[in-house]
């Protein structure tokens, strides 16, 4: 039986391919729009940096290795290294994966494997979750980074949540708040660091809306005419056939619902560092 294509893997791959043609820049995570920053395409790249840079702030003292679990194009492993750290990567991506071993040109390690399968005799001073941990069962996360982690180690991990509002979300990904603040207390570490940075945040998803609307939407429907008057009865069928995944497609992203404020609704992004208990 074929593998089964991995629309996620895919997104990620064509997300870093958009951002590094159009915007020169080669991050995968949401930009830190503080400041003052301008919700603004042109500025995506600034607030991707700042991101960095509050991330590299939280880091200890003493650490000197890390994990980078789900390390997008490897772009943040290479200035770790670049900022004195021994920096592994592990990801389930070979395509982006490929990418990140370019990146660091043999001055990290690659693995390419889910955390929840990832088996290694190296321990850490830090396991980093950088908008990766939304995508492992919170469990397998935590007790599998203490597992990899040298005594007194840290693990820090920034991403987004769903807040508890009932209904559909217009915007999905996420684990639970309230199942994260249940579980967090059950396990044997220390919350060192819980910061809530919806706000600065939530300006990435208004300037992806604004990509979408000003570029994708007019390329999709320039592409759509183009075919219907090349290819009028072809297009017909296609239309018919996936009229279900055309119709979610085009409510999903071109009916302004993924846009900022309802990010900062229904999401909640935290940094948080934990230490595990001696």
């Amino acid at each position: 039986m074929a593998k089964k294509v991995d629309s996620k893997e895919v997104g990620l791959e064509l997300g870093f391919l958009v951002f590094k043609f159009f915007l020169k820049s080669e991050y995968l995570h949401y930009g830190y729009f503080s400041d003052g920053l301008e919700a603004d395409v042109a500025q995506l790249n600034e607030a991707q940096k700042r991101y960095n840079e509050l991330i590299f702030s939280c880091i200890p003292e003493g650490v000197k290795t890390i994990l980078d679990v789900g390390c997008g194009s490897g772009k943040m492993a290479e200035e770790l290294i670049h900022r004195g750290y021994t920096v592994d990567c592990v990801s389930p991506s070979a395509s982006l994966n490929k990418i990140a071993e370019e990146l660091l040109s043999g001055k990290g390690k690659v693995y390419t494997s889910k955390f929840e399968t990832y088996e290694s005799s190296d321990k850490y001073d830090l396991i980093m979750f950088n908008e990766s941990f939304q995508y492992i069962p919170i469990d397998e996360s935590i007790l599998r980074a203490l597992s990899f982690l040298n005594k007194g180690g840290y693990i820090l991990l920034a991403d987004f949540f769903r807040r508890p509002i009932p209904g559909k979300h217009p915007i999905g990904g996420g684990h639970e708040w309230t199942e994260w603040e249940r579980k967090l207390h059950t396990f044997d570490v220390d919350i060192l660091l819980e910061k809530d940075i919806t706000e600065e945040t939530s300006k990435t998803i208004e300037v992806v809306n604004q990509f979408t609307n000003e570029v994708v939407h007019p390329v999709w429907k320039a592409g759509f005419l183009l075919a219907e008057d090349r290819f009028p009865l072809l297009m017909k069928l296609v239309k018919w056939k996936y009229r279900k995944k055309l119709a979610k497609m085009e409510n999903k992203h071109f009916t302004n619902q993924r846009n900022g404020a309802n990010f900062a609704t229904y999401k909640k992004y935290v940094l948080c560092l934990l230490q595990a208990k001696t």
